[in-house]
């Protein structure tokens, strides 16, 4: 291989890398925006190219560090290029884990919302029986309605 060819490999490698790392800071982006737009069952047609983009960025990087001459001689314009979206892909990814963190936060405080007000009400509208205690277990002692009603603002 010449020098030419070389110097070709070299701007392929860096431009395959720059091209995956950019759609998939892209895409991690486009996931913290459905998250704070409590978009979040949008978030699933992402997933699956969350995916493949993330085994292919896996796979220029494993080739990369078993090569780490594949970018030997790469021109300063590219250099800064890779450098811009490996910080960009950092931020996204520090971005979207916050972001998937506290989704997750705030769907167990709404569940555990929500079986707080069950469980209050369930005592509060508890069935009496005859002797004044509360009804425990099933059969008609303890049969009855609970009404629930959401309110999807945290």
């Amino acid at each position: 291989m010449n020098a030419n060819q070389s110097t070709k490999t070299c701007a392929d490698n860096a431009d395959n890398l720059i091209q995956m790392t950019d759609r998939l800071s892209e895409l991690m982006e486009k996931e913290v925006e459905l998250l704070r737009g409590r978009r979040a069952h949008d978030i699933q047609a992402l997933q699956i190219n969350k995916e493949s983009l993330a085994g292919v960025y896996q796979r220029i990087i494993t080739d990369l560090q078993q090569n780490p001459s594949a970018l030997d001689g790469l021109d300063d314009r590219r250099r800064e290029r890779v450098k811009h979206a490996a910080a960009r892909l950092q931020g996204a990814a520090t971005g979207n884990a916050i972001a998937l963190r506290s989704a997750i936060e705030a769907n167990h405080q709404l569940i555990e919302t929500i079986a707080g007000a069950i469980r209050d009400q369930s005592i509060e509208h508890a069935p009496y029986m005859a002797n004044g205690r509360v009804a425990h277990g099933s059969g008609s002692q303890a049969t009855r309605n609970l009404s629930v009603s959401l309110n999807d603002t945290l």
